[in-house]
């Protein structure tokens, strides 16, 4: 740190000097987050040999010169005391940092530094939709990516300027978007029904609305897991679709999507069992099978 100060910073003000031609590349990006640093720097005067009147937050409203501008040391002048003020020798000014105006100022800690920056925001509502215990993680983070509307459907990279055509690549009538895809296209839509065709579930056709329903439509507990399951499976796997017949030209029956979509699910959901069941024989407690996720799934979902 000395070795810095004495080669990058010498005789300069640190908070004001022009770095931009001066060291490292890490060095001038670093000092490209002084404005970003500096309101959470307080300053505690003890003997004043430290500290800068005018550059240092010492008041608790910030920099002097930030708060009277370019003439503030000429105003002040008038209204300086003939005598300065006693202060402390033997103990050096410090410094502490300070998150946020109701917090105490303390040590430096990275986490509610980064805290500060980067607030949490508020929980969103489909985000139970999205993110659950029993998701298959990339059929969950394709969803994710689906409902930011993220996706590179068509009409999203003709918008970016692409030459590409507009059709969609699963039934070819209409212009190809996240809302079409999901599930105006008459392909989509087929693999869709016929997950529900022999179920009393009254399943959405948009987007939006197959959100909605598959967190607060559906019945809770098991069903209601399984539910989410079948539907980003159905997403990921329509998408697939798309991708498999832009890259390859080769198209394939609903029926054979669907087939695909039963048997990840059967088996993720019989994985769900065998540990329902380990923690449930561990506890000594005996399993019921007609709880089982299977069992519920041929109950409800009879393929």
């Amino acid at each position: 740190m000395e070795q810095l100060k004495r080669i990058y910073i010498s005789d300069r003000l640190f908070w004001d000097a022009d770095f931009s031609a001066l060291g490292s590349w890490i060095w001038r990006r670093l000092m490209d987050l002084r404005p970003l640093a500096r309101p959470f720097l307080s300053c505690f005067i003890q003997s004043g040999e430290t500290a800068l009147f005018w550059h240092d937050n010492w008041t608790g409203l910030g920099p002097l010169i930030e708060i009277t501008g370019a003439n503030g040391p000429q105003l002040l002048r008038a209204c300086l005391p003939a005598q300065p003020p006693t202060l402390i020798h033997g103990s050096d000014d410090y410094f502490l940092w300070r998150t946020s105006a109701d917090t105490v100022p303390s040590q430096f800690s990275a986490s509610r530094t980064w805290k500060a920056l980067h607030p949490t925001p508020a929980t969103v509502p489909w985000y139970s939709s999205i993110w659950f215990k029993s998701g298959i993680p990339k059929h969950a983070f394709h969803a994710w990516v689906s409902v930011r509307g993220r996706l590179p459907t068509r009409d999203r990279l003709l918008n970016w300027g692409m030459s590409v055509p507009s059709t969609c690549l699963l039934c070819g009538l209409a212009d190809e978007s996240r809302d079409h895809i999901y599930f105006s296209c008459s392909y989509s839509r087929s693999v869709w029904d016929s997950f529900f065709t022999q179920t009393s579930f009254n399943q959405p056709y948009t987007f939006s609305e197959v959100i909605r329903w598959v967190h607060h439509s559906t019945p809770p507990g098991k069903i209601r897991t399984i539910c989410k399951l079948v539907t980003q499976a159905v997403f990921y796997a329509i998408w697939n679709e798309r991708n498999k017949r832009l890259h390859t030209s080769v198209a394939r029956h609903p029926q054979l999507i669907i087939r695909e979509i039963q048997i990840i699910l059967k088996a993720k959901l019989y994985g769900m069992d065998q540990n329902v069941g380990n923690t449930k024989r561990i506890s000594s407690v005996r399993p019921n099978p007609g709880d089982r996720y299977l069992h519920l799934w041929f109950q409800i979902f009879p393929s």
